[in-house]
């Protein structure tokens, strides 16, 4: 156990070593002008926000094939000049801070680089595309990544955590510890946009192998972990997709699985959760999309099964009156999550999403990317 982490960390930091590297060297690349260069030309305004197209197919860094990611936006906020000192990616849930420089001409190049400080580290390197008009349509290039794990850690609490841990693993050598408080707010890993196409509609008729994920819940401790499923009218790019709470002006659906909850008490070993339609108990809470009216179900004792749910929310006033339905809203976020209060620790691994499965070991790519120009 020990040499294997170690040669992880190792590996890690050599890996985030040589990304700054990378990008730092290109952006020194632009930084260093000669005193004769005309830097009189404009600089194309590359402020705005970019639907990124494509994804990649991260390795982890045992040569494992990682599931495939999607990439999702690029905020550019601040441009001075050549200098772009702020600009945000999201990459599955979480916010990588983004600086570096553009060049000047119709057809520049532009470098980013930054991390998340939470184990994620990108480097890229493109060209800004511009139309006749000389205006901004589109970024494109390669795109190098490191992540030292899936989704966003979270929590809501005084006194809760979620954090990356090496103390437990279903498989090695990392999970995702989330350590409950005494108060009723939720430890949670987050996977946002996820590479999927279920849509609400297939919750009725879901296999065994297609949602679910591992847990060592601390022994005699209760409630055990839940799975919350978030499912929009999507658009790529919406931004209320992002956010652990959902509501506001965008139609919307988090659907909770609760299997474990009290008398269920936890025995200090690691036990498989398999998402299938029969599983309860589950609720729901959600928007309608017309005029974002609240409404929920499940919690107050009906105890529906996962079978139930879509028929249930079909069937909310809320609804009903914007004759709206949910049944091919897609899966945009998944969270698994301790929520209710009780000192407690539970670690969570290999976690299942559209029958494609999650490790949380580190992993890295090399892609290509596109991104265009929305607003």
């Amino acid at each position: 156990m020990k040499s294997r982490v170690t040669k992880w960390i190792k590996g890690h930091r050599r890996l985030a070593v040589t990304l700054l590297a990378l990008t730092m060297a290109l952006i020194m690349a632009l930084a260093v002008v000669p005193a004769y260069a005309d830097w009189s030309l404009d600089y194309p305004d590359v402020e705005g926000t970019y639907l990124m197209a494509g994804g990649a197919r991260p390795v982890e860094l045992d040569g494992t094939r990682h599931p495939r990611v999607g990439f999702n936006r690029l905020i550019i906020t601040t441009q001075t000049g050549k200098a772009i000192t702020d600009a945000t990616l999201e990459h599955m849930g979480t916010d990588i801070a983004l600086t570096g420089m553009v060049g000047p001409g119709s057809r520049p190049t532009i470098v980013l680089g930054g991390t998340d400080s939470d184990g994620t580290v990108t480097a890229i390197q493109g060209r800004v595309l511009t139309n006749r008009a000389g205006e901004v349509v589109s970024l494109s290039g390669r795109m190098m990544t490191y992540v030292t794990q899936d989704g966003s850690r979270w929590d809501d609490s005084a006194d809760g955590t979620s954090e990356i841990s090496v103390a437990a693993y279903h498989s090695e050598p990392l999970s995702c510890l989330l350590t409950g408080g005494t108060l009723a707010n939720p430890e949670t890993i987050l996977f946002h946009n996820p590479v999927s196409r279920m849509r609400l509609s297939q919750l009725a008729n879901l296999r065994s192998d297609q949602l679910g994920f591992w847990f060592n819940l601390q022994d005699t401790k209760s409630p055990g972990p839940q799975m919350m499923l978030r499912f929009a009218p999507y658009e790529r790019g919406e931004p209320t997709t992002q956010t652990y709470y959902g509501g506001g002006t965008s139609g919307l659906v988090d659907i909770t699985i609760m299997p474990y909850q009290a008398p269920y008490t936890g025995d200090g070993t690691w036990v498989e959760c398999a998402i299938t339609s029969e599983s309860a108990i589950c609720g729901y809470y959600g928007n309608d999309p017309t005029d974002f009216t609240a409404f929920d179900g499940g919690f107050a004792g009906e105890n529906y099964t996962l079978a139930e749910i879509e028929a249930a929310i079909n069937a909310e006033a809320a609804m009903t009156a914007g004759e709206d339905s949910a049944s091919n809203w897609m899966l945009t976020m998944v969270s698994v999550e301790l929520w209710e209060g009780g000192a407690r620790t539970c670690y969570i691994d290999d976690v299942t999403i559209g029958g494609m499965t999650y490790s949380l070991e580190p992993n890295s790519y090399y892609a290509g990317f596109r991104a265009i120009l929305q607003e």
